[in-house]
């Protein structure tokens, strides 16, 4: 591995850290802060590679759960974070419907994890609509969030990748 490699990664994970912080103490939408954090992945990606960026999201997984509140670390943990890597290996497929079928998937067997260790072990879930409306919103603004995401990741690509 590169030591230039190594660098970045190690900013990677500080930045993660830094915004996932932010989103225990600001007093913003916790789940806008966790999808600026989500943005970092396929950065990292972009910047070095597939190998050195499942280090990055094993590293501020890792140190997120020592260091942050417990909640927004699972958050990241089970999808914020490995979304991007998904995002990667299913976009890798060049066919449409086929790479969106496969983040659904993920999306809810990724959604599922998380339902269930909310439910079981922190214990502050409240739900308080029927969960199919709440699982058909969630594929919704699944959808939304995915296109945000690739035209956060267009936007790095054009303006400021092409610069460094």
């Amino acid at each position: 591995m590169k030591a230039k490699y190594i660098a970045e990664n190690g900013i990677t994970i500080a930045l993660t850290l830094i915004i996932l912080y932010a989103a225990s103490i600001l007093p913003i939408s916790t789940l806008t802060i966790l999808t600026v954090s989500s943005c970092l992945i396929p950065i990292s990606i972009i910047r070095t590679s597939i190998k050195n960026t499942i280090l990055v999201y094993a590293g501020s997984s890792i140190l997120s759960l020592f260091l942050v509140p417990t909640n927004i670390a699972i958050y990241y943990v089970s999808f914020f974070g490995v979304y991007g890597i998904v995002k990667y290996f299913s976009e890798k497929i060049r066919n449409i419907p086929l790479e969106l079928f496969f983040k659904l998937i993920a999306f809810n067997a990724l959604l599922s994890v998380i339902y269930f260790i909310s439910t079981n072990f922190l214990g502050n879930l409240t739900i308080n609509y029927p969960l199919y409306m709440i699982w058909i919103a969630g594929q919704i603004v699944f959808l939304i969030y995915d296109y945000a995401l690739t035209i956060i990741i267009s936007f790095y690509l054009k303006r400021i990748h092409t610069n460094l």
